[in-house]
């Protein structure tokens, strides 16, 4: 510990590294009294340990060489590494505190309630080639956000603007997986009682064979399901490129709201996800640039 407390007691922390360690050390720490369910613990404990140290080594390189291009542009994206990890985990890890997913029928209540049927049910009526490609196109935009977001602060040598963006970006996807923990649910796809409700798959083409090709018949995140990730996080992008690199904020703004509607569409997730994901992403977004405020981290 005093090893670890002299070489890295200097290090200046940004928020998104809070979050990062914070993250990878809580889970960490669950996974080693709360295994029982999950596959594999001491690799995936492993896993989490060393990638705290490497995270903790890109910090203190940066550090060390502020003047290289190297370390302290991957200072910036090392994060993008954690949040990836994180969702990809979610399917292994989620039962850390409850074995079976209790909130999956809760939230197709809910859809019941507010809006007085399915409505991943009700959207079948206007399924067509056309309109399918284009919710497929929306759902896969999700992956641009954050290289377009990144890439593009980074190019203008926006280093300190890169920085806050995906510190808003990750105090959201943290937050939102955590909530996975809490509240496992399934998709509709997942629901054998729900899926038997829908007479027909969406078609389309290039883009719907996209989404076929990693989310299958029933999506990848086992258990991830409230509140969408995809739209949470896809508000916090827009967010921060609203204000660090105004442009892609008008651009940004209507393609949440496309991923928004996509992801019910779809049916991998149930109406009142991206409704929450929605709240989620603009409460952590606002939380988030407050604390950045404080910290003395917000370039503006």
């Amino acid at each position: 510990m005093f090893l670890l407390k002299k070489r890295y007691h200097n290090l200046r922390w940004r928020l998104v590294d809070i979050c990062c360690l914070a993250y990878l050390a809580a889970i960490g720490f669950l996974l080693l009294f709360f295994h029982r369910q999950a596959p594999n613990w001491p690799l995936l404990f492993l896993i989490r340990f060393l990638s705290v140290i490497a995270v903790l080594e890109i910090i203190r390189a940066a550090a060390k060489n502020p003047a290289a291009k190297f370390f302290p542009t991957l200072r910036i994206v090392y994060p993008v590494a954690i949040i990836l990890y994180g969702a990809l985990e979610i399917s292994y890890t989620q039962q850390l505190f409850f074995e079976t997913p209790w909130a999956a029928d809760l939230l197709a209540d809910w859809d019941k309630a507010l809006f007085g049927t399915h409505p991943t049910v009700w959207v079948q009526q206007f399924y067509s080639p056309g309109l399918d490609e284009l919710m497929n196109f929306f759902y896969n935009l999700y992956f641009l956000f954050i290289p377009i977001v990144l890439t593009t602060l980074l190019w203008q040598g926006k280093n300190e603007e890169a920085l806050a963006a995906i510190s808003i970006a990750g105090f959201t996807y943290f937050l939102n997986y955590f909530l996975f923990y809490l509240l496992p649910a399934l998709s509709p796809r997942m629901m054998p009682w729900l899926a038997a409700l829908h007479s027909e798959d969406f078609t389309g083409f290039f883009f719907a064979s996209i989404t076929r090709l990693y989310q299958g018949e029933q999506g990848v995140m086992k258990g991830g399901c409230f509140p969408s990730v995809h739209v949470s996080a896809a508000l916090s992008w827009s967010i921060a490129a609203w204000r660090y690199e105004r442009k892609l904020g008008y651009l940004f703004f209507p393609m949440t709201l496309g991923v928004a509607v996509s992801t019910f569409y779809l049916r991998y997730h149930h109406a009142v996800d991206p409704l929450a994901g929605l709240l989620l992403g603009a409460g952590c977004s606002a939380l988030a640039i407050r604390i950045l405020k404080k910290r003395r981290e917000d370039p503006l």
